[in-house]
């Protein structure tokens, strides 16, 4: 059944500040660096220097934008107002700064939540051992517990999905593809197929019944498919019929976060919510 719509006021830059705990333990333990790229990224082939460089500089923006969406769709919705546990499944997770992101709008909106259990993929080893230190650290500083189960799995077409089909389960509660289809697209990893549909017809019954999926990416014209990434997006969920419940309104929403190495830090994602 579909949900009804909600409002969200997307013309207001959200300003967000990194958390002390997490500038300090990314910037001075991990030793990320901040250093900005506008070309379309491949993370999937970074090495370790360059994924430190991505920590510092995206990271934060993910958080941002994560925290940001999820605190104002638990504010205006009961979405997971019984639940003690959330089963997420992260797709293309990178460092993680989404899932720290949602953490914290759950510690804020959703206190009955103690456990959140996340089934994350990525094919970075360097980025997911960068999660796995976060997340460590997370857990050492509140009542909320993110148990994560992660996945080193690199996509290189369509038939790798399958390999996916062994390691994840049915029923999440949320499913986050988080700025990482553009890389699909970057790559023709799906030949000439639209990365957003077919990942979306992939994961969508992998959803519980109350489940929600939630797409966001880059806004930038992907000089590969020689198109608009949101407009890509948008045609992928058409034709893949499934329902959007909500999303920004016009081409982006803009977000600002500072932290110690940059003050209002601009990003611009595209954002839908898809749910049963």
């Amino acid at each position: 059944m579909t949900q009804p719509q909600y409002c969200f006021d997307n013309q207001i830059v959200k300003r967000t500040v990194l958390p002390k705990w997490l500038d300090d333990y990314i910037f001075n333990h991990l030793g990320a660096r901040y250093s900005r790229c506008n070309s379309d990224m491949t993370v999937l082939d970074w090495g370790h220097s360059e994924i430190l460089s991505y920590l510092g500089t995206y990271f934060p923006r993910s958080y941002a934008e994560s925290y940001s969406i999820f605190c104002q769709f638990l504010n205006n919705t009961d979405f997971y107002k019984e639940c003690e546990s959330v089963k997420i499944l992260d797709f293309g997770c990178g460092t993680g700064g989404e899932i720290v992101g949602v953490a914290d709008a759950f510690v804020r909106c959703r206190p009955n939540v103690d456990k959140i259990k996340v089934r994350a993929v990525d094919g970075n080893q360097y980025a997911l051992n960068r999660f796995d230190e976060i997340v460590d650290e997370f857990n050492h500083r509140g009542k909320l517990c993110i148990e994560t189960n992660l996945s080193a799995v690199k996509i290189d077409d369509f038939y790798d999905l399958n390999i996916l089909d062994a390691i994840i389960d049915d029923d999440y509660d949320l499913i986050i593809s988080f700025k990482a289809v553009c890389e699909f697209v970057t790559k023709q990893q799906f030949e000439e197929k639209n990365a957003y549909e077919y990942l979306i017809k992939f994961m969508f019954p992998k959803l519980s019944d109350k489940g929600v999926m939630f797409l966001a990416d880059v806004t930038s014209r992907n000089e590969v498919a020689r198109e608009w990434l949101p407009n890509l997006m948008d045609i992928g969920i058409r034709d893949a019929g499934v329902p959007v419940i909500n999303r920004n309104t016009g081409h982006s929403q803009i977000f600002s976060v500072s932290h110690s190495r940059k003050k209002d830090d601009i990003s611009k994602i595209a954002w839908r919510l898809i749910a049963k």
